[in-house]
């Protein structure tokens, strides 16, 4: 006999089914329950988003870095680069007489010009039988070593009297200077090239620009009428502006016999090279942001993800009281994307001091786009948000009854 009274259990997924109502939590509320759950875990939370600023830091540092050094590069090649003509003889043709670069100096916008050419390899001792070192070498008039930008360390630049006298003399770079043992020129030092001596003039200072004449001994211009030496140059130093002007005349007046036969150079554009510059360095640095940021990421997801594994017991008993997925998705979410954006807030501060320190040691304009001061803060906020998307749905996911086991 069936008793009225024991009815069959019903059968359900979910045993605490109808204990209470589903809640729909504003966005307001996941906030805050966001903001308090960062804040419990001040630790944890605070290694997250040093993770995010540094990954923020490099990108925004590596943008305005870029962008000042390439500005920077840019002024100094123009300051010396964009200045600079140069006018080469093919090989075949004899170097001109050292008298032909008054004919460049003449020209209007013409600072300095001056002749030169390149020698052979050569072995030099300080005497005749002596160990050697080998040295390039050059031969050039005062008027091109100064064009050139090279700087006088000791004694003195040739003079015209030098090469019309055919004098046995040489001037060294300091890294010859130093091969060769020569620390001043108070008891007129010598050196010999093939047994002949040649007395030692002057010391100088190689122009970077130019590594012909590191490690060099130059001898007077004359010396490029004879053999040993390759085809003539003369280098223009103009005045801002004058060089397109400069490099139309120069030839004519250097050889005017036949201008067309004469190599001109004149300086490249400055936009295009400075373009070129921020590109290849922000490929290089942007990859180790991206880097920096990736590591954020998985450091957002982890930290988020564990802290659902520990908040299982409050997980299932807001679900048990009635919070949806939803609000337990938005609130996760609302935590990863905390963390994202105080890092991204921070490392755009810190991204922003370390372009000005770079650049203002350098003494360099300070560049920085100011979509980057709100880029830096929505880009953690991005980062942290999509970080977070998994260990959202692994708390919504959660069953109550399994979660409030674990309690």
């Amino acid at each position: 006999m069936r008793l009225p009274w024991r009815r069959k259990k019903a059968a359900g997924p979910d045993p605490l089914a109808g204990l209470a109502r589903k809640v729909r939590t504003s966005p307001r509320d996941a906030l805050r329950q966001a903001a308090l759950a960062v804040k419990g875990r001040r630790l944890r939370s605070s290694l997250t988003i040093a993770g995010v600023a540094l990954g923020i830091a490099t990108a925004i540092g590596t943008l305005g870095i870029t962008a000042s050094a390439a500005g920077a590069v840019s002024d100094r090649f123009d300051a010396v680069k964009a200045t600079e003509v140069t006018a080469r003889f093919p090989e075949g043709i004899k170097a001109p007489a050292g008298d032909a670069a008054d004919n460049v100096r003449g020209l209007n916008g013409v600072d300095s010009a001056g002749l030169s050419c390149k020698g052979r390899e050569v072995e030099a001792g300080r005497n005749a039988y002596g160990r050697n070192v080998k040295l390039s070498s050059s031969a050039a008039q005062a008027e091109a070593m100064q064009t050139y930008r090279a700087e006088l360390t000791m004694g003195r630049w040739f003079d015209a009297g030098h090469g019309e006298r055919g004098d046995a003399v040489v001037m060294l770079d300091t890294a010859a200077a130093q091969a060769l043992g020569i620390k001043d020129l108070d008891a007129g030092p010598m050196v010999f090239i093939g047994g002949t001596p040649f007395l030692v003039v002057g010391v100088f200072s190689a122009p970077p620009s130019e590594t012909r004449f590191t490690r060099a001994i130059v001898f007077p211009y004359e010396r490029c009428l004879g053999s040993g030496f390759s085809s003539a140059e003369v280098i223009v130093r103009t005045d801002p502006g004058a060089a397109k002007q400069v490099a139309k005349e120069v030839a004519l007046a250097l050889y005017p016999q036949g201008p067309q036969r004469l190599t001109v150079t004149t300086p490249p554009d400055l936009e295009t090279f400075q373009k070129g510059v921020q590109s290849e360095t922000r490929a290089l640095f942007l990859g180790l942001a991206a880097i920096s940021l990736l590591i954020a990421a998985i450091g957002i997801s982890n930290t988020t993800y564990v802290a659902v594994l520990e908040r299982k017991p409050e997980i299932g008993l807001r679900r048990a009281t009635g919070a949806t997925r939803l609000g337990i998705t938005v609130q996760f979410l609302c935590e990863s994307g905390i963390l994202g954006l105080a890092g991204g807030l921070i490392g755009t501060i810190l991204g922003v001091d370390a372009t000005a320190a770079a650049a203002l040691s350098k003494d360099w304009l300070v560049v920085l786009d100011p979509l980057l001061l709100a880029g830096g803060p929505v880009l953690g906020l991005v980062v942290g948000t999509l970080a977070g998307i998994y260990p959202a749905l692994a708390a919504a996911r959660m069953h109550p009854v399994d979660a409030l086991r674990t309690a």
